[in-house]
């Protein structure tokens, strides 16, 4: 009995990481999650942070359809409308710049 109580809360708990893990996103939040990057897409800095990549990470992995990375890109091209001083350049190759696949988002 013992054997099948942690197995089934094992279950349990691997269901609940999983659906929280693929929650979307809002705006505000993926926004939230890519201003560690602001700082090297104004070229203040040679590199992206470990921050930046995290937080770009998130998005990718947050929006795994097609219609998902659509709306992550008009929130975060909206974002960079705002910008003084953006690289267009910087931005664009973020992804590649972290290392991560998955995203394209042209400004």
């Amino acid at each position: 009995m013992k054997t099948r109580f942690v197995s089934f809360f094992t279950i349990v708990a691997v269901l609940v990481v999983t659906v929280v893990a693929t929650e979307a996103l809002t705006c505000e939040q993926e926004q939230s999650l890519v201003a560690p990057c602001l700082e090297f897409v104004t070229k203040k800095t040679i590199a992206p942070s470990p921050l930046c990549c995290q937080g770009l990470n998130k998005i990718i992995t947050s929006t795994p359809t097609k219609e998902e990375k659509q709306a992550a890109c008009k929130c975060l091209k909206e974002a960079a409308s705002h910008i003084p001083n953006l690289d267009k350049d910087r931005a664009n190759n973020l992804p590649k710049d972290c290392k991560l696949n998955g995203f394209d988002c042209d400004l």
